[in-house]
Formats: C-alpha cells, sequence, structure tokens
C-alpha cells in the first residue's frame, strides 16, 4: 500500500457470520477524504495523460459520431449540450471503469462496501446557445422538515475532463461545503453569481469527485471556445435506486457480466446488495 492511501477493513452485519470482511485499498490519503467530506469536492489531477487520455477521447468521440443525430444537442433549456448514457454498455473502453480502482476505492471509502455505479458524458460545442447548466444538486428528494428517520441519500460524482477547461469552454462553478446545507437549495433557474463559489478549470485527464448535491453549475461554452468533454461516473449505495435518464441497450456490454456468480460485479451493476 502507497504511503499515499490506507486500508480499510468492514463486516457486514447481514446475519451471515461467516462472510469475510472487505479489505479495501483506498487510494486517497486521510487528508484527501476529509477534504472531501467537509468541502464536499476533491480533485485528483493527472489521473488520465498520454494513451489512456487518448483512448477515451477515442471512443468518446465514435459514440458522439453515432448517437448525435438521434439524441441532439440541447441547445434550448437549463442543461445544454450532449448527453450520453449508458456508457459501459456501448464500448469496451468504458467497461474498465467498472472496477476502476483509484474511483471505485474512495467511493467504498465515503459510502461503504457495497455501491454500484453508472457512466455518462456531456460534449459542449463552442458557440451554439444555452450551453451552459443552472445551479442545480442531483439528489433533490429532500424533505422540509426533515422526518426523524430520514435517510439522507448520498452519491459520489466523479466529472472526468477529456479536454482542458478553460474560461471560453465552460469553467465548473460550485460552492464549497453546500452539500450539507440539505434544508436548502440553490434558486430556481438561477445562472448568476452565488456567494461563497469558486471556479475551477480543470485539465485534460483530472477528475473532480463531488457529493451529488453540492450546488454546482457548467458555465457557457463560447464561441471562442473548443469542444469540451466530459465523462460522468455517479457511485451510490446498491439499494438506492438509478436515475431514469436514457434507456440501457437490451444487448449492451454489461449483460453478459449479470449472468456471473460475482458478488463485486453484481452489486456494481445494481443486481444485489440490497433486501
Amino acid at each position: 500500500m502507497s504511503e499515499k492511501g490506507h486500508r480499510i477493513s468492514y463486516e457486514i452485519l447481514n446475519m451471515k457470520p461467516d462472510e469475510p470482511k472487505r479489505e479495501i485499498e483506498v487510494l486517497a490519503t486521510q487528508e484527501e477524504l476529509t477534504h472531501l467530506i467537509k468541502q464536499g469536492y476533491l480533485i485528483k489531477e493527472d489521473l488520465f495523460s498520454g494513451t489512456g487520455l487518448e483512448e477515451l477521447r477515442s471512443a468518446l468521440d465514435r459514440l458522439e459520431a453515432k448517437e448525435k443525430d438521434d439524441v441532439g444537442v440541447n441547445t434550448m433549456g437549463n442543461f445544454g449540450g450532449l448527453f450520453l448514457r449508458y456508457l459501459m454498455d456501448k464500448d469496451e473502453t468504458f467497461l474498465k471503469f467498472l472496477q476502476f480502482q483509484p474511483l471505485l476505492s474512495i467511493a467504498r471509502a465515503m459510502l461503504g462496501p457495497q455501491v454500484q455505479m453508472g457512466m455518462s458524458a456531456r460534449i459542449s460545442y463552442p458557440g451554439p446557445e444555452n450551453q451552459e447548466t443552472i445551479w442545480h444538486q442531483h439528489l433533490r428528494y429532500i424533505p422540509k422538515p426533515l422526518p426523524p428517520w430520514f435517510i439522507r441519500p448520498h452519491c459520489l460524482d466523479v466529472l472526468l475532463y477529456l479536454d482542458d477547461v478553460t474560461d471560453a469552454n465552460g469553467p465548473l462553478c460550485v460552492v464549497p461545503g453546500s452539500h450539507e446545507r440539505i434544508q436548502e437549495e440553490p434558486p430556481a433557474e438561477y445562472f448568476g453569481e452565488m456567494q461563497g463559489s469558486i471556479v475551477l478549470r480543470p485539465k485534460a485527464g483530472t477528475a473532480v469527485l463531488q457529493h451529488a448535491n453540492l450546488w454546482h453549475r457548467a458555465m457557457p461554452t463560447t464561441s471562442e471556445g473548443s469542444k469540451r468533454r466530459l465523462l460522468i461516473l455517479s457511485y451510490y449505495p446498491t439499494w438506492l435506486k438509478r436515475g431514469l435518464y436514457g434507456v440501457q441497450p437490451a444487448d449492451g456490454l454489461t449483460k453478459p457480466l449479470e449472468k456471473q456468480d460475482n458478488e463485486e460485479i453484481l452489486e456494481l451493476l445494481g443486481k444485489t446488495g440490497y433486501m
């Protein structure tokens, strides 16, 4: 284990006394996890570079060419750009992320050993209007006031940038610590300045890990900018329902994996790990 990481040993209390503990080698420092807990985000630079980065770009470009005309680029709403769903079902290149330990180990450190994941992408283009997002958060179903036994939903979103982010092609804005403001929400349909916000301009190959309820927005991609390609990985507990976006291919690449007798894979695909 690297000096930059640490180990967590989980015991799952499921009335199966013979089930072995789950040993997680977390590829992050305690300081990094503390920052993620308190601030709601963590930046991991140079997660991909060189050939590995080019492989991801090429795979997303192939999918873009195949689906762009059918899916369509949204330039009329508050979430502009091209959104592509179920990436791991559509290209072998993305299937590597199913057990990608630099991210999965952090998700398990934050959420526990039993997690599932999904993967999508957003592409923004130079020029067209409305290719930005409003201030938003992803887990919006929280009642006010909080019921005594309310179970707060958690999700770790990973924004993996495949292109350098500049002021011209749409920086990421976040409000540190806002994921803990669970009895508040961002102003409706709001694109403007937010008190306490910071602007992030990740380099290509950098991942921004954030709690799904961190207040955030993407700024516009201008005519002076360039195309911005972004992979989005979402890790959440196995018992949390998946989002309703997109349609999973009936013959997707993950389908054969569902037939394997591999508890870890089945959990990651959301097929087990709940009652």
